[in-house]
């Protein structure tokens, strides 16, 4: 008995490195930015300086968010940025995960996030949108063309779903309550 449960440990133990490996191998010479919620990392051929251009957080978005934006560098103006977004999104919802931690990983263009994906899946399907959330790896990925707060609000709305919930709404109402969190970041620019 014990045998077998150090063998389905193990087993799982495994497969669990073998799919953070799948996940992260894509981004092993990206630079690394740590913040409070997410660690950000954009791969080579990314501009930092383009990404906080596209991503229009607004001194109401500051102001409601109640977050002290650090301007000592581009890469923690842009790590500041996504917590100002990610206490817009919790307030939108008024779900609040504190102790969330998570991972945006910016591709250069969506050509190549859709490569990702089709590995990812094994599958030829193109993807569908300009990001995507995986539970699993805590991860949103999303093209550097479509960086955009309405878009990585979306996203950041199924990763404090999917915190917040024991139970996971479906996917449809998950969409729905996503979906809120873009329309409400587009109706306050």
């Amino acid at each position: 008995m014990k045998l077998r449960f150090l063998g389905l440990v193990l087993m799982f133990t495994l497969k669990l490195a073998s799919a953070y490996a799948q996940s992260d191998y894509e981004f092993g010479s990206a630079t690394k930015i740590e913040g409070e919620h997410f660690t950000i990392y954009y791969k080579p051929g990314v501009d930092p300086n383009n990404l906080l251009k596209q991503l229009t957080i607004s001194p109401t978005d500051q102001m409601l968010s109640n977050y002290n934006v650090d301007t000592s560098s581009v890469q923690r103006r842009l790590s500041s940025m996504m917590e100002v977004l990610f206490i817009r999104a919790s307030d939108i919802l008024d779900l609040h995960v504190y102790s969330y931690k998570g991972n945006i990983k910016i591709f250069p263009t969506i050509k190549d996030l859709t490569d990702y994906y089709n590995r990812l899946y094994h599958s030829h399907v193109p993807c569908t949108g300009y990001a995507f959330y995986l539970v699993d790896y805590k991860s949103i990925y999303i093209s550097a063309e479509y960086f955009r707060r309405e878009v990585l609000g979306h996203e950041i709305g199924h990763a404090i779903m999917s915190s917040y919930f024991v139970v996971q709404p479906s996917v449809k109402v998950q969409e729905v309550l996503a979906g809120y969190i873009e329309y409400q970041l587009k109706k306050s620019k």
